[in-house]
Parts: structure tokens; C-alpha cells; sequence
């Protein structure tokens, strides 16, 4: 019995020597870029974006039509294997591969990851995975950047213009802020004062017509407020918070009788708002 026992202390001891780790030891932080991902098809199911070369954080799961990440994700750099799938318990549904494709990445890049077009055969745009670089400005003291992508599979090219309050869009400029966006593009970013900081009934909204034309409205949605920070907390991003800059991804309506969903809210075009800079941190 003594003999075992010292066996095993000596096993003990010989495990403690190996892990222990040199005290001046630092764990090494990977590199990340940063990344939106979008579920734009709106004729398929809930989808599963997956990193499937290295054990990764980064993804969107079991993401319905118009799914995102507001806020950006970390993304390890390098060449990154990238696949989509449905999203099913069901695992003869779950398996089946929608895209398949590699992305290097760098540490300096800020980029929104779109998977757009239609998803049943035959149908035009095709689906298909689109990248877009962001690198927003500092759009400056009291304004906000903004952009629009155009991922709205079926509709033709459109002006975007943001508006204050409700009433605004019947008279909407007869020069838009953005203009004549074709599908599969991003405009530059544009600069815009932001909203009074001070709450207010209303704030900015993103409203969409077909180019060349003031009504009918096809997108009518609201940009986050935010929160603006102090000496406790940062702020949160948003219209009512200087130096902010977002994008808006107008997304089409889901195409009746499929898979995608078909409450009210979906059965008109819509937008997707991502969070592209954020102001800067105000806790010392």
C-alpha cells in the first residue's frame, strides 16, 4: 500500500511541475478583424453561418430572413473557411451546405458579410455572398455617418433619405441624400447632423423610394437612439449620439408561400441597421 501510494504522489507532483505555468507567462491575444454577417434571402429558412477550418466565436446561428449582428463581431485573421447551412434539428436539413467559401482576412479589416439574392432555383438574382468593406470615418463632432447597401433581391435601384420625424415623409426632397442605389452596392458614407442628445418624441428614420421618385415609401424605419455616455459608462451608439456611423441594408419583402417568415412586418421591404463606428469611450 505505501509503495502505490508514493506512486501516486510522485504522478501527482509530476503533473503539478508540468502544468505550471512560468509566472511572467502571458497568453498571447490573437489578431481579429470585425465582422457583420446578414441573412438576406427571403425565400429559405432559419440559416446557420459557420467558421468550420478553427474553433471560433465568430458566426451567426439559427438566424431567420433579415438575422444580423448589430454590433460587430471579432473574427480570427487569415484565410477563414466559411460555410452556410439551413438551420434544422432536423440533421438530413441541418447538413446541407447553401455556400461554401474561403475569406482572408486582415487585422485592419472592418467588413459586413451579406448573404443575399434568391435561394430557389431559377430565380434572378441568384443567391450568392457578397462582401463589403466599411472602414466608417469619425464622421466629427455633432454628425453621424451613414451609408446604405442595397440587398433587396426583386427591387430596382432606390434613393434613401433620413428624416427627423413621421410627418417628413410628405415632403421628402426632391434630391435624395442617397441616390440611385443599385442592388449589390454600397454608397460612400454621408455626414448628417445628429438628433438633440435630449429625449424627443421622434427621431431619425430611414426612408426608401424607388429612384426618381418621391412616393410610394417602400422603407420606412427607425435608426437605434443610442445613449450617451459619461464618467460611469461609454456610449452606445446611435442618432442621438455624435460620432456615431451606421448603415442601413435594405432587405425585399419574403416571398409568399416559402420558408422565410410571413408575419405582417414581412410582407414589405425593410431595412437591417448595423453599427459600422462607435464613438469614442468616455469612462477614464
Amino acid at each position: 500500500m505505501m509503495r502505490s501510494r508514493s506512486a501516486v504522489l510522485c504522478v501527482l507532483a509530476f503533473v503539478v511541475v508540468a502544468c505550471r505555468r512560468d509566472a511572467t507567462f502571458t497568453e498571447p491575444i490573437p489578431a481579429y478583424a470585425a465582422i457583420h454577417w446578414v441573412h438576406a434571402l427571403p425565400d429559405t429558412m432559419q440559416e446557420d453561418f459557420r467558421i468550420v477550418d478553427i474553433v471560433s466565436n465568430a458566426g451567426l446561428y439559427d438566424q431567420n430572413f433579415r438575422g444580423a449582428n448589430m454590433f460587430y463581431q471579432g473574427i480570427e485573421v487569415g484565410a477563414r473557411h466559411l460555410q452556410i447551412f439551413n438551420s434544422s434539428p432536423d440533421p438530413f436539413v441541418s447538413k446541407q451546405v447553401m455556400q461554401d467559401t474561403v475569406i482572408d482576412f486582415a487585422a485592419s479589416d472592418s467588413i459586413t458579410l451579406i448573404h443575399m439574392g434568391f435561394a430557389r432555383a431559377g430565380s434572378t438574382p441568384a443567391r450568392q455572398v457578397h462582401l463589403f468593406t466599411d472602414k466608417a470615418g469619425d464622421p466629427g463632432a455633432g454628425n453621424l455617418g451613414f451609408r446604405v447597401i442595397h440587398a433587396g433581391a426583386g427591387m430596382g435601384n432606390v434613393d434613401v433619405n433620413l428624416i427627423r420625424h413621421r410627418a417628413d415623409t410628405l415632403t421628402l426632397p426632391a434630391t435624395p441624400l442617397v441616390a440611385n442605389v443599385a442592388y449589390g452596392v454600397a454608397s460612400a458614407y454621408v455626414t448628417v447632423a445628429a438628433d438633440p442628445a435630449v429625449a424627443t418624441p421622434e427621431s431619425l428614420r430611414v426612408v426608401v423610394t424607388a429612384a426618381g421618385t418621391t412616393t410610394p415609401i417602400l422603407v420606412n424605419v427607425a435608426l437605434p437612439v443610442g445613449e450617451n455616455g459619461d464618467a460611469t459608462k461609454n456610449p452606445i451608439p446611435g442618432a442621438r449620439v455624435a460620432r456615431s456611423a451606421m448603415t442601413a441594408v435594405v432587405v425585399p419583402r419574403s416571398v409568399a408561400g416559402t420558408t422565410a417568415p410571413q408575419t405582417t412586418v414581412f410582407t414589405t421591404p425593410s431595412a437591417v441597421i448595423l453599427v459600422d463606428r462607435r464613438p469614442p469611450d468616455t469612462v477614464p
